[in-house]
């Protein structure tokens, strides 16, 4: 429901509220979901744990030391115990440093085993969404989200966890050793670091919305970063690298200003504590020599006082950077389990089974489909196309055609009706099962980062270099392979650049033919070739569609015409069916379109 006008005060002001306190409570969430990626290595924080408890008092036993070498050793004259005081203070410091380092070694391998478990399962996550989730959402900053903000929970997973459990043990076993020094002392050094928790709290408040904001501003730099080096032969081709250089100055400049702020918080935050801790120094270096002279205290204890003021202010230093990485970290993780929270539209049912393939033969039953709400692409849409056949879709563009494609695929799946694929609803198998039995050669075949060798393997990884050789010899690529310099162990680039648009269509030919698809999907697989190539491309098309269940979408009728069933759409309806010859008998929107590509009537080709 949308209301129109301005939020009533109150409930603007309830709202905000509201929203304050589910933004706390999913930051604390976010840390909670962290711990069961830290479960499996239960054993090893505690030992670690049992490391700490050890170091921390081995690292911090040296001013007692010196309290007594200022007493006993030199106020009483006791010479004799000069070497092994200064003897113990050494080997129990070097206790606390081994065990120390050792310590920071196993935690650090932990929180680098979650970040690594974390990221498999994100990438999981991403490659289990349906295409509409990564449509909705900007590469870029997915990428962004799997490294960057990975990265930063990273840096708390390893700085963090033991940086927050070390300090604060320290500090608290720094502060109980103050008091039993001199209780009054103690009390009036400590009261000043209460102004700390205050002013912490406060900074979290301010922070936390910056430190979210500047990680979406960084997704957009990402995102634009993305965009510009994918398109850029496009946008050298128009001259437009002054525009784009502008867009993304604009990108960077949001993020700078973002970060502006964050850094004006945090240049106050942080004086602001070190300002604390010197006032409590000088508390306890005026008020200490006061009880000395006074006799409530020894001159040996004021020294051991003085060695212990940094092990007491240090981890509450340390704590506030450690407060300001637990923001970024929460921003950055707010952002991550967004995405490991996503819906995932397309999902294998319960109890969903293999599909049992037999023949091939492929149903619309009255399909339906939406992108949006707003609009349907296919309406009402039934057909069979029968074991072995060739099926064209054609109409103009936006008719529906790759969308049957992408339904066959379950890419989408249907708001109204069923396919079937053998009798058997493809919603009601798996996916993996479903897209095993085919095999897709798209307008611009994707090729990866690697050899010839590799892209051709994809779909079928086991398969030997004679088998592989054969798809290629199928697909009229074997020729032009054998004669690169390093055959099929050529590397061909990011997405293939080095190869032409031919012979990357005859490589992903090469894939499908290895691959031995029942089913084969050929989306517009001419459109993107250069003319010369065109009818080596088809002739291999032509091999590699006989006995498989083919399905064929092409603006140029010249290479659906041979289809054994022509489907014909428009703007979502399926208006025509038949052969090529049937079609131009009935003179309706599939032979204006042939009449009107091949430059002669219908009445001519009849």
């Amino acid at each position: 429901m949308k209301f129109n006008g301005a939020s009533p005060p109150v409930a603007s002001e309830n709202a905000a509220q509201g929203q304050t306190t589910a933004n706390s409570n999913k930051s604390k969430a976010i840390f909670w979901r962290l711990l069961p990626y830290l479960r499996p290595h239960t054993r090893t924080i505690a030992f670690g744990l049992l490391l700490l408890l050890i170091s921390i008092p081995a690292s911090n036993f040296h001013p007692l030391v010196w309290g007594y070498i200022v007493d006993q050793v030199i106020g009483r004259q006791q010479v004799n115990m000069l070497i092994p005081a200064v003897g113990a203070m050494f080997a129990v410091q070097a206790v606390g440093t081994v065990l120390g380092a050792w310590r920071s070694n196993l935690l650090e391998k932990v929180g680098q085993w979650m970040v690594f478990d974390l990221r498999n399962q994100m990438y999981a996550k991403l490659q289990r969404q349906s295409l509409s989730y990564h449509h909705e959402n900007r590469l870029g900053d997915l990428v962004s989200r799997v490294m960057g903000d990975i990265d930063q929970l990273q840096e708390v997973a390893i700085q963090g966890v033991d940086s927050v459990i070390a300090n604060g043990i320290s500090f608290l076993y720094v502060a109980a050793i103050l008091i039993h020094l001199n209780w009054k002392l103690g009390l009036v050094t400590l009261l000043p670091i209460l102004l700390v928790g205050a002013l912490t709290r406060y900074f979290n408040i301010k922070i936390k919305a910056l430190y979210r904001e500047a990680r979406d501003r960084l997704g957009d730099v990402g995102a634009r970063l993305q965009e510009n080096l994918t398109g850029l032969a496009l946008i050298k081709a128009f001259a437009r690298e002054d525009y784009e250089s502008e867009r993304f100055r604009h990108a960077t400049d949001a993020q700078r200003a973002m970060q502006f702020d964050v850094t004006n918080a945090r240049t106050l935050f942080f004086p602001a504590v070190t300002f604390i801790g010197f006032f409590s120094n000088v508390i306890s270096v005026g008020y200490g020599a006061w009880l000395v002279l006074h006799g409530q205290f020894t001159v040996g204890g004021l020294v051991a006082y003085r060695g212990y003021w940094w092990p007491l202010f240090a981890p509450i230093n340390q704590l506030a950077t450690i407060n300001e990485m637990l923001q970024r970290a929460q921003a950055a993780g707010s952002r991550v389990f967004e995405v490991l929270d996503a819906p995932e539209i397309i999902q294998d049912r319960a109890g969903a089974s293999a599909l049992r393939y037999a023949a091939g033969r492929v149903t619309f039953e009255q399909v339906s489909f939406a992108y949006t709400e707003r609009k349907t692409v296919l309406e009402d849409v039934s057909f069979a196309v029968e074991p072995g056949q060739m099926a064209a879709l054609v109409g103009p563009s936006g008719a529906g055609k790759t969308t049957i494609l992408n339904l066959i695929l379950r890419f989408y799946e249907p708001i109204a009706g069923r396919i079937c694929i053998d009798g058997q609803d493809i919603t009601s198998v798996t996916q993996q099962s479903l897209r095993s039995h085919m095999a897709i050669v798209p307008q611009e075949p994707f090729l990866f980062n690697g050899t010839i060798l590799d892209n051709i393997r994809y779909g079928n990884p086991q398969a030997n270099m004679q088998e592989v050789e054969a798809a290629a010899r199928a697909a009229n690529a074997h020729d032009f392979v054998s004669e690169l310099p390093h055959s099929y162990d050529t590397e061909i680039g990011e997405r293939g650049v080095k190869l032409s648009g031919g012979q990357r269509q005859r490589i992903a030919i090469a894939r499908a033919f290895l691959a031995d698809p029942q089913i084969l999907i050929l989306d517009e697989p001419t459109s993107a070739v250069e003319p010369e190539s065109e009818w080596i491309v088809q002739q291999s098309l032509e091999r590699l569609m006989r006995g498989r269940t083919t399905f064929v979408t092409s603006h140029r009728l010249s290479l659906v015409r041979g289809a054994d069933v022509i489907l014909v759409f428009e703007e979502g309806h399926l208006i025509e069916r038949g052969n090529h010859s049937e079609l131009l008998a009935h003179n309706g929107l599939y032979a204006s379109m042939y009449e009107l590509q091949m430059g002669q009537s219908s009445v001519v080709e009849k």
